[in-house]
Protein backbone atom coordinates (compact mmCIF):
# COMPACT_ATOMS: atom_id res chain seq x y z
CA UNK A 1 0.00 0.00 0.00
CA UNK A 2 1.51 3.57 -0.89
CA UNK A 3 -0.49 6.36 0.49
CA UNK A 4 1.67 9.48 0.52
CA UNK A 5 1.27 10.87 3.72
CA UNK A 6 1.62 14.60 2.09
CA UNK A 7 -2.02 13.71 0.39
CA UNK A 8 -4.60 13.68 2.75
CA UNK A 9 -5.90 9.72 3.70
CA UNK A 10 -9.27 8.93 4.45
CA UNK A 11 -9.83 6.66 7.75
CA UNK A 12 -12.39 4.23 8.97
CA UNK A 13 -12.26 3.30 12.63
CA UNK A 14 -14.54 0.56 14.59
CA UNK A 15 -13.94 -0.13 17.80
CA UNK A 16 -15.28 -2.74 20.42
CA UNK A 17 -15.34 -3.72 24.05
CA UNK A 18 -14.07 -1.50 27.11
CA UNK A 19 -14.08 2.54 27.63
CA UNK A 20 -9.73 1.56 27.39
CA UNK A 21 -10.62 0.21 23.81
CA UNK A 22 -12.50 3.56 23.47
CA UNK A 23 -9.78 5.82 24.83
CA UNK A 24 -6.97 3.85 22.38
CA UNK A 25 -8.87 4.43 19.74
CA UNK A 26 -9.50 8.18 20.58
CA UNK A 27 -5.86 8.74 20.57
CA UNK A 28 -4.68 7.03 17.71
CA UNK A 29 -7.91 9.43 15.62
CA UNK A 30 -6.14 12.36 17.07
CA UNK A 31 -3.34 11.82 16.16
CA UNK A 32 -4.13 11.01 12.15
CA UNK A 33 -6.65 14.19 12.62
CA UNK A 34 -3.53 16.38 13.45
CA UNK A 35 -1.75 15.20 11.06
CA UNK A 36 -4.10 16.05 8.80
CA UNK A 37 -5.88 12.89 7.79
CA UNK A 38 -9.78 13.24 7.88
CA UNK A 39 -12.06 10.27 9.21
CA UNK A 40 -14.42 9.18 6.70
CA UNK A 41 -17.18 6.49 6.09
CA UNK A 42 -16.71 3.00 5.51
CA UNK A 43 -17.52 2.67 1.93
CA UNK A 44 -14.97 5.65 1.23
CA UNK A 45 -11.60 4.67 3.47
CA UNK A 46 -8.53 4.28 2.09
CA UNK A 47 -7.46 2.43 5.47
CA UNK A 48 -10.15 0.55 7.75
CA UNK A 49 -9.55 0.10 11.29
CA UNK A 50 -10.98 -2.38 13.73
CA UNK A 51 -9.83 -2.57 17.31
CA UNK A 52 -10.83 -5.47 18.49
CA UNK A 53 -12.07 -7.13 22.00
CA UNK A 54 -11.81 -10.60 23.11
CA UNK A 55 -13.46 -10.55 26.64
CA UNK A 56 -15.43 -13.79 25.88
CA UNK A 57 -16.05 -16.88 23.63
CA UNK A 58 -18.60 -15.20 21.70
CA UNK A 59 -17.00 -11.69 21.23
CA UNK A 60 -14.24 -13.38 20.06
CA UNK A 61 -16.29 -15.12 17.63
CA UNK A 62 -18.64 -11.47 16.58
CA UNK A 63 -14.71 -10.44 16.08
CA UNK A 64 -13.71 -12.49 13.84
CA UNK A 65 -17.20 -12.39 11.77
CA UNK A 66 -16.85 -8.84 11.33
CA UNK A 67 -13.09 -8.83 9.86
CA UNK A 68 -14.07 -11.52 7.31
CA UNK A 69 -16.41 -9.05 6.15
CA UNK A 70 -14.18 -6.16 6.10
CA UNK A 71 -10.59 -8.37 4.78
CA UNK A 72 -8.79 -7.09 2.28
CA UNK A 73 -5.87 -4.73 1.62
CA UNK A 74 -7.12 -1.29 2.96
CA UNK A 75 -7.96 -3.53 6.85
CA UNK A 76 -5.76 -3.01 9.81
CA UNK A 77 -6.73 -5.32 12.79
CA UNK A 78 -5.79 -3.78 15.93
CA UNK A 79 -6.69 -4.63 20.03
CA UNK A 80 -6.40 -7.06 21.89
CA UNK A 81 -7.43 -10.02 19.75
CA UNK A 82 -4.11 -10.05 17.82
CA UNK A 83 -2.48 -10.13 20.74
CA UNK A 84 -4.26 -12.74 22.85
CA UNK A 85 -5.05 -15.31 20.09
CA UNK A 86 -2.79 -14.44 17.43
CA UNK A 87 -4.06 -17.57 15.79
CA UNK A 88 -7.49 -16.72 15.50
CA UNK A 89 -7.08 -14.24 12.83
CA UNK A 90 -4.10 -16.54 10.75
CA UNK A 91 -7.00 -16.87 7.50
CA UNK A 92 -8.03 -13.14 8.03
CA UNK A 93 -6.81 -11.38 4.94
CA UNK A 94 -5.64 -7.84 5.79
CA UNK A 95 -2.74 -4.89 5.45
CA UNK A 96 -1.67 -5.45 8.59
CA UNK A 97 -1.59 -6.24 11.72
CA UNK A 98 -0.48 -4.35 14.74
CA UNK A 99 -1.25 -4.04 18.67
CA UNK A 100 -3.53 -1.61 21.01
CA UNK A 101 -4.04 1.70 19.23
CA UNK A 102 -2.40 4.85 20.49
CA UNK A 103 -0.49 7.85 18.99
CA UNK A 104 2.53 5.96 18.80
CA UNK A 105 1.03 3.27 16.36
CA UNK A 106 -0.10 6.09 14.41
CA UNK A 107 3.21 7.20 13.60
CA UNK A 108 4.21 3.57 12.61
CA UNK A 109 1.04 3.40 10.08
CA UNK A 110 1.81 6.59 8.75
CA UNK A 111 5.62 5.62 8.04
CA UNK A 112 4.45 2.30 6.89
CA UNK A 113 2.11 4.06 4.24
CA UNK A 114 5.01 6.00 3.09
CA UNK A 115 6.55 4.99 -0.08
CA UNK A 116 10.37 4.31 0.39
CA UNK A 117 13.03 7.17 0.79
CA UNK A 118 9.96 9.61 2.46
CA UNK A 119 11.45 11.35 5.57
CA UNK A 120 10.24 9.53 8.74
CA UNK A 121 8.32 11.51 11.26
CA UNK A 122 8.26 11.30 15.27
CA UNK A 123 5.63 12.30 17.80
CA UNK A 124 6.51 12.88 21.56
CA UNK A 125 4.14 11.69 24.68
CA UNK A 126 4.15 15.51 25.61
CA UNK A 127 3.60 16.96 21.99
CA UNK A 128 -0.32 18.66 22.10
CA UNK A 129 -2.63 17.11 19.66
CA UNK A 130 -6.06 17.99 18.55
CA UNK A 131 -8.97 16.11 20.11
CA UNK A 132 -11.33 15.84 17.57
CA UNK A 133 -14.93 16.16 19.44
CA UNK A 134 -17.64 13.85 18.02
CA UNK A 135 -20.88 15.94 17.19
CA UNK A 136 -23.71 14.16 19.00
CA UNK A 137 -21.69 13.73 22.40
CA UNK A 138 -18.87 15.64 24.73
CA UNK A 139 -17.82 12.52 26.16
CA UNK A 140 -14.10 11.92 25.89
CA UNK A 141 -12.13 9.02 27.30
CA UNK A 142 -8.45 9.18 28.76
CA UNK A 143 -6.73 6.03 29.46
CA UNK A 144 -4.33 6.92 33.20
CA UNK A 145 -2.86 3.03 32.76
CA UNK A 146 -2.43 0.10 30.62
CA UNK A 147 -2.20 -3.90 32.23
CA UNK A 148 -3.12 -4.48 35.46
CA UNK A 149 -1.54 -6.18 38.84
CA UNK A 150 -4.14 -8.63 39.00
CA UNK A 151 -4.07 -12.61 37.83
CA UNK A 152 -7.41 -13.46 37.46
CA UNK A 153 -7.98 -17.56 36.55
CA UNK A 154 -10.22 -16.47 33.88
CA UNK A 155 -9.11 -13.46 32.20
CA UNK A 156 -7.46 -13.34 29.15
CA UNK A 157 -7.20 -9.21 29.09
CA UNK A 158 -4.01 -9.23 30.71
CA UNK A 159 -2.44 -11.85 27.74
CA UNK A 160 -3.73 -8.99 25.90
CA UNK A 161 -2.81 -5.98 27.75
CA UNK A 162 0.17 -6.94 30.06
CA UNK A 163 1.29 -5.89 33.39
CA UNK A 164 0.35 -2.30 35.26
CA UNK A 165 1.86 0.45 33.21
CA UNK A 166 0.74 4.31 34.84
CA UNK A 167 0.78 7.26 33.13
CA UNK A 168 2.07 10.07 34.69
CA UNK A 169 -0.07 12.36 36.87
CA UNK A 170 1.38 15.01 34.27
CA UNK A 171 0.85 13.96 30.92
CA UNK A 172 -2.76 12.61 32.54
CA UNK A 173 -3.72 16.17 33.23
CA UNK A 174 -2.35 17.66 30.34
CA UNK A 175 -4.68 14.92 28.13
CA UNK A 176 -7.46 16.38 30.03
CA UNK A 177 -6.63 19.56 29.48
CA UNK A 178 -6.35 19.04 25.53
CA UNK A 179 -10.07 17.26 25.70
CA UNK A 180 -11.69 20.01 27.95
CA UNK A 181 -10.35 22.67 25.73
CA UNK A 182 -11.99 20.91 22.64
CA UNK A 183 -15.38 21.01 24.27
CA UNK A 184 -15.55 18.07 26.31
CA UNK A 185 -17.57 18.43 29.41
CA UNK A 186 -17.58 14.65 30.62
CA UNK A 187 -13.92 12.83 31.64
CA UNK A 188 -14.01 9.17 31.67
CA UNK A 189 -10.49 7.86 33.04
CA UNK A 190 -10.14 4.38 31.74
CA UNK A 191 -7.95 1.46 32.71
CA UNK A 192 -7.94 -1.90 33.60
CA UNK A 193 -8.12 -1.28 37.05
CA UNK A 194 -8.23 2.13 37.93
CA UNK A 195 -7.43 1.41 41.66
CA UNK A 196 -4.16 -0.22 41.09
CA UNK A 197 -3.46 3.19 39.17
CA UNK A 198 0.21 4.65 40.28
CA UNK A 199 1.31 1.53 42.20
CA UNK A 200 4.21 0.99 39.40
CA UNK A 201 5.16 4.80 39.84
CA UNK A 202 4.70 5.31 43.46
CA UNK A 203 1.48 7.15 43.21
CA UNK A 204 -1.89 6.76 43.63
CA UNK A 205 -5.72 7.27 42.05
CA UNK A 206 -6.89 9.74 44.95
CA UNK A 207 -3.31 11.68 43.89
CA UNK A 208 -4.34 11.64 40.36
CA UNK A 209 -8.17 12.87 41.08
CA UNK A 210 -6.97 15.65 42.99
CA UNK A 211 -4.43 16.88 40.72
CA UNK A 212 -7.48 16.56 37.61
CA UNK A 213 -9.89 18.79 39.66
CA UNK A 214 -7.22 21.43 40.26
CA UNK A 215 -7.96 22.18 36.47
CA UNK A 216 -10.51 25.70 36.27
CA UNK A 217 -13.34 24.46 34.16
CA UNK A 218 -16.99 23.14 34.10
CA UNK A 219 -16.86 19.33 33.62
CA UNK A 220 -17.41 15.92 35.34
CA UNK A 221 -15.31 13.23 35.77
CA UNK A 222 -16.16 9.40 36.12
CA UNK A 223 -13.88 7.02 37.21
CA UNK A 224 -13.74 3.81 35.83
CA UNK A 225 -13.69 0.42 37.22
CA UNK A 226 -11.70 -0.75 40.52
CA UNK A 227 -10.91 -3.88 41.54
CA UNK A 228 -11.68 -4.42 44.98
CA UNK A 229 -7.83 -5.59 45.94
CA UNK A 230 -6.65 -2.63 45.01
CA UNK A 231 -9.13 -0.55 46.29
CA UNK A 232 -9.00 -1.69 50.00
CA UNK A 233 -5.89 0.49 50.80
CA UNK A 234 -6.92 3.84 49.09
CA UNK A 235 -10.71 3.58 50.32
CA UNK A 236 -10.28 6.29 52.95
CA UNK A 237 -8.33 8.69 50.97
CA UNK A 238 -10.49 8.26 47.73
CA UNK A 239 -13.97 8.92 49.43
CA UNK A 240 -11.78 12.79 50.47
CA UNK A 241 -11.18 12.82 46.65
CA UNK A 242 -14.52 12.01 45.74
CA UNK A 243 -15.88 14.92 47.85
CA UNK A 244 -14.81 17.17 45.42
CA UNK A 245 -18.25 18.29 43.01
CA UNK A 246 -16.39 17.50 40.06
CA UNK A 247 -16.13 13.82 40.37
CA UNK A 248 -19.14 11.62 39.36
CA UNK A 249 -20.55 10.32 42.80
CA UNK A 250 -19.99 6.58 41.27
CA UNK A 251 -18.17 3.90 41.80
CA UNK A 252 -17.72 0.59 39.31
CA UNK A 253 -16.35 -2.42 41.87
CA UNK A 254 -17.02 -5.75 40.61
CA UNK A 255 -17.63 -8.40 43.00
CA UNK A 256 -17.75 -11.31 40.15
CA UNK A 257 -19.11 -13.56 42.94
CA UNK A 258 -20.52 -14.01 47.00
CA UNK A 259 -19.07 -17.25 47.38
CA UNK A 260 -15.59 -17.34 48.92
CA UNK A 261 -14.90 -20.34 47.55
CA UNK A 262 -15.56 -19.31 44.04
CA UNK A 263 -13.43 -16.25 44.89
CA UNK A 264 -10.81 -18.03 45.45
CA UNK A 265 -10.98 -20.41 42.38
CA UNK A 266 -10.94 -17.06 40.39
CA UNK A 267 -7.68 -15.90 42.12
CA UNK A 268 -9.60 -12.52 42.82
CA UNK A 269 -7.50 -12.31 46.29
CA UNK A 270 -10.47 -10.75 48.63
CA UNK A 271 -13.01 -12.59 50.13
CA UNK A 272 -16.91 -11.30 49.85
CA UNK A 273 -16.76 -9.62 53.39
CA UNK A 274 -14.56 -7.34 51.93
CA UNK A 275 -16.78 -5.97 49.28
CA UNK A 276 -19.92 -5.43 51.86
CA UNK A 277 -17.87 -3.95 53.61
CA UNK A 278 -16.15 -1.70 50.95
CA UNK A 279 -20.02 -0.97 49.53
CA UNK A 280 -20.75 0.22 52.93
CA UNK A 281 -18.36 2.36 53.71
CA UNK A 282 -18.83 3.79 50.19
CA UNK A 283 -22.38 4.17 50.76
CA UNK A 284 -21.96 5.96 53.78
CA UNK A 285 -19.09 8.23 52.69
CA UNK A 286 -20.12 9.92 49.06
CA UNK A 287 -23.74 11.09 49.34
CA UNK A 288 -26.15 9.31 47.77
CA UNK A 289 -23.61 7.14 45.54
CA UNK A 290 -24.25 4.99 42.83
CA UNK A 291 -22.62 1.41 42.96
CA UNK A 292 -22.01 -1.04 39.57
CA UNK A 293 -20.62 -4.17 39.77
CA UNK A 294 -20.12 -7.09 37.75
CA UNK A 295 -20.89 -10.76 38.28
CA UNK A 296 -20.01 -14.12 36.82
CA UNK A 297 -22.71 -16.90 36.64
CA UNK A 298 -21.50 -20.76 36.03
CA UNK A 299 -17.88 -20.22 36.62
CA UNK A 300 -16.59 -23.94 36.97
CA UNK A 301 -17.46 -25.86 40.50
CA UNK A 302 -19.82 -23.04 41.23
CA UNK A 303 -22.29 -24.85 43.20
CA UNK A 304 -26.27 -23.55 43.67
CA UNK A 305 -25.09 -22.92 47.81
CA UNK A 306 -22.27 -20.58 46.29
CA UNK A 307 -25.13 -19.06 43.46
CA UNK A 308 -27.39 -18.63 46.43
CA UNK A 309 -24.38 -16.23 47.95
CA UNK A 310 -24.20 -14.16 44.94
CA UNK A 311 -27.85 -13.39 45.53
CA UNK A 312 -27.72 -12.66 48.45
CA UNK A 313 -25.25 -10.42 48.29
CA UNK A 314 -26.82 -8.05 45.82
CA UNK A 315 -29.80 -8.36 47.94
CA UNK A 316 -27.50 -6.80 51.13
CA UNK A 317 -25.60 -4.11 48.96
CA UNK A 318 -28.56 -3.17 46.38
CA UNK A 319 -26.20 -2.01 43.32
CA UNK A 320 -27.77 -0.25 41.04
CA UNK A 321 -26.38 -2.17 38.09
CA UNK A 322 -24.79 -5.75 37.86
CA UNK A 323 -23.32 -6.78 34.60
CA UNK A 324 -23.88 -10.48 34.33
CA UNK A 325 -21.80 -12.44 32.66
CA UNK A 326 -21.58 -16.52 31.87
CA UNK A 327 -18.42 -17.55 32.20
CA UNK A 328 -16.82 -18.19 28.79
CA UNK A 329 -13.82 -20.46 28.37
CA UNK A 330 -10.78 -18.24 27.49
CA UNK A 331 -7.31 -19.94 25.86
CA UNK A 332 -4.10 -19.21 27.95
CA UNK A 333 -5.98 -19.16 31.26
CA UNK A 334 -6.19 -21.12 34.30
CA UNK A 335 -10.08 -21.85 34.25
CA UNK A 336 -9.66 -22.75 30.41
CA UNK A 337 -8.68 -25.91 31.86
CA UNK A 338 -11.34 -26.44 34.52
CA UNK A 339 -14.73 -28.66 33.31
CA UNK A 340 -17.42 -25.99 32.64
CA UNK A 341 -20.68 -26.14 33.48
CA UNK A 342 -23.90 -26.77 31.55
CA UNK A 343 -25.11 -23.74 28.79
CA UNK A 344 -28.65 -24.28 30.14
CA UNK A 345 -27.48 -23.96 33.92
CA UNK A 346 -25.51 -20.86 33.17
CA UNK A 347 -28.55 -19.14 31.24
CA UNK A 348 -30.85 -20.13 33.98
CA UNK A 349 -28.76 -17.78 36.65
CA UNK A 350 -27.72 -15.41 34.35
CA UNK A 351 -32.05 -14.57 33.79
CA UNK A 352 -32.64 -15.35 37.84
CA UNK A 353 -29.71 -12.62 38.68
CA UNK A 354 -30.63 -10.14 36.13
CA UNK A 355 -34.01 -10.00 36.75
CA UNK A 356 -32.97 -10.09 40.53
CA UNK A 357 -30.90 -6.52 39.64
CA UNK A 358 -33.76 -4.85 37.36
CA UNK A 359 -36.04 -5.01 40.59
CA UNK A 360 -33.76 -3.61 42.54
CA UNK A 361 -32.67 -0.75 40.11
CA UNK A 362 -36.17 0.10 39.54
CA UNK A 363 -36.96 0.35 43.12
CA UNK A 364 -34.04 2.52 43.96
CA UNK A 365 -34.26 4.77 40.85
CA UNK A 366 -38.28 4.97 41.70
CA UNK A 367 -36.92 7.37 44.46
CA UNK A 368 -36.08 10.17 42.32
CA UNK A 369 -40.05 10.27 40.83
CA UNK A 370 -41.07 13.92 41.15
CA UNK A 371 -37.85 15.28 42.35
CA UNK A 372 -35.68 17.98 40.30
CA UNK A 373 -32.14 16.90 39.43
CA UNK A 374 -29.13 18.91 38.28
CA UNK A 375 -27.98 17.03 35.08
CA UNK A 376 -25.43 17.82 32.76
CA UNK A 377 -26.25 17.26 29.09
CA UNK A 378 -23.97 15.47 27.88
CA UNK A 379 -25.34 13.70 24.73
CA UNK A 380 -28.30 13.28 21.65
CA UNK A 381 -30.59 10.67 22.48
CA UNK A 382 -33.10 9.21 20.21
CA UNK A 383 -36.37 10.40 18.94
CA UNK A 384 -35.84 14.01 19.79
CA UNK A 385 -34.11 13.38 22.72
CA UNK A 386 -31.47 14.39 25.04
CA UNK A 387 -29.12 12.74 27.42
CA UNK A 388 -27.10 13.89 30.55
CA UNK A 389 -26.06 12.60 33.62
CA UNK A 390 -26.85 13.66 37.41
CA UNK A 391 -24.24 14.34 39.92
CA UNK A 392 -24.11 10.28 40.62
CA UNK A 393 -24.13 9.41 37.17
CA UNK A 394 -27.36 8.50 36.56
CA UNK A 395 -28.94 8.70 33.10
CA UNK A 396 -31.26 11.23 32.79
CA UNK A 397 -33.28 11.93 29.34
CA UNK A 398 -34.78 14.56 28.21
CA UNK A 399 -37.34 15.52 25.41
CA UNK A 400 -36.54 18.51 23.27
CA UNK A 401 -33.41 19.94 21.48
CA UNK A 402 -30.75 21.40 24.44
CA UNK A 403 -27.38 22.56 24.11
CA UNK A 404 -25.12 19.70 24.59
CA UNK A 405 -22.73 21.39 27.96
CA UNK A 406 -25.50 23.01 29.66
CA UNK A 407 -26.78 22.24 33.48
CA UNK A 408 -30.48 21.42 33.32
CA UNK A 409 -32.75 21.26 36.31
CA UNK A 410 -35.10 18.14 35.64
CA UNK A 411 -38.12 17.38 37.10
CA UNK A 412 -38.55 13.74 37.03
CA UNK A 413 -41.42 12.27 35.85
CA UNK A 414 -40.90 8.60 34.50
CA UNK A 415 -38.21 5.92 36.43
CA UNK A 416 -37.29 2.13 35.41
CA UNK A 417 -34.73 0.08 36.10
CA UNK A 418 -32.16 1.87 33.23
CA UNK A 419 -32.30 5.65 33.38
CA UNK A 420 -34.62 8.84 34.36
CA UNK A 421 -36.88 11.02 32.31
CA UNK A 422 -38.30 13.73 32.88
CA UNK A 423 -39.18 17.78 31.74
CA UNK A 424 -36.77 20.41 31.54
CA UNK A 425 -37.69 22.90 34.80
CA UNK A 426 -34.66 25.56 34.32
CA UNK A 427 -31.37 25.83 32.66
CA UNK A 428 -28.51 26.70 35.32
CA UNK A 429 -25.85 29.40 33.84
Amino acid sequence: MGINPHIKMKFYVETYGCTANQGNSEEFVAYLVEKGHVISKLEDADLVIVNTCVVTERTERNMIKRLHQLEGNRLIIAGCLPKAIPEAIENVSCHKVVGNLDRSLGVKIEEDMAPGGEEKKSVSENQHLSIPIKPDHLCAVVNISEGCEGNCSYCIVKKARGTLKSRSPEKVVKAVRSHLRAGAVEIQLASQDAAAYGMDIDCSLPYLLDRITDIPDQYKVRVGMMNPTHLKPILNDLIKSYQNPRIYNFIHLPIQSGSDVVLEKMNRKYEASDFVDMASKLREGIADITLFTDVIVGFPGETEADFMRTEDLIKTVRPEKVNVTRFSARPYTEAYHLKDMPTQVKKDRSRKLTKLWHDIAAQQNSKYQGQVISTLITERGKNATMKGRSDNYREIVVNGKHALGNIMQVKITVTNSFYLKGIVENQVD
